[in-house]
């Protein structure tokens, strides 16, 4: 999605669709880390799955998030100078009134940025969770001696087997 369409949806005040289009992607982060808290993910092919899953949730999330996080800066710095101008003469401490009244009024929006950004790294994490947990499975598996299908009778002798 790009920056200017979750612009669009955060001026119409059309946020909640933009979390509808979302959720999918939120919900199957969720799924995954409870597998991962449950213990459930066993065998490469349902690790493998979850790495697909986790890499485009992260994919449909990230350019939200990314927008999102943008449009945090850019209407802090619109409310910041909004506020300011109601200064005749701006000294120190009406600029930090100025900052926490920008701060104050972008609140929604940084919560949303926040929630789009969190889901990310979560998805981020999941899939080091994951490449670490196929790593594992891939060396266990060749100390074992089993091919990647896990036949023993394919797998190749070790020099020193022989």
């Amino acid at each position: 999605m790009l920056s200017a369409q979750v612009k669009k949806f955060y001026q119409e005040d059309k946020v909640d669709e933009l979390y509808k289009f979302a959720n999918k992607y939120f919900e199957r982060i969720d799924e995954w880390a409870d597998k991962f808290v449950d213990g459930d993910l066993l065998d490469e092919y349902e690790l493998k799955y979850a790495q697909q899953q986790l890499n485009a949730s992260q994919t449909k999330l990230n350019p939200i998030a990314g927008a999102l996080e943008a449009l945090v800066v850019e209407y802090e710095n619109n409310f910041f100078i909004k506020e300011e101008k109601t200064f005749d003469k701006v000294r120190i401490q009406d600029k930090d009134h100025c900052k926490a009244k920008a701060r104050l009024d972008v609140s929604d929006l940084r919560r949303y940025a926040s929630d789009f950004t969190r889901y990310v790294n979560s998805a981020q994490n999941a899939v080091i969770t994951v490449q670490s947990l196929l790593k594992r499975q891939t060396i266990e598996k060749s100390n074992k001696g089993l091919d990647t299908t896990g036949d023993t009778a394919n797998a190749q002798n070790k020099k020193w087997d022989a």
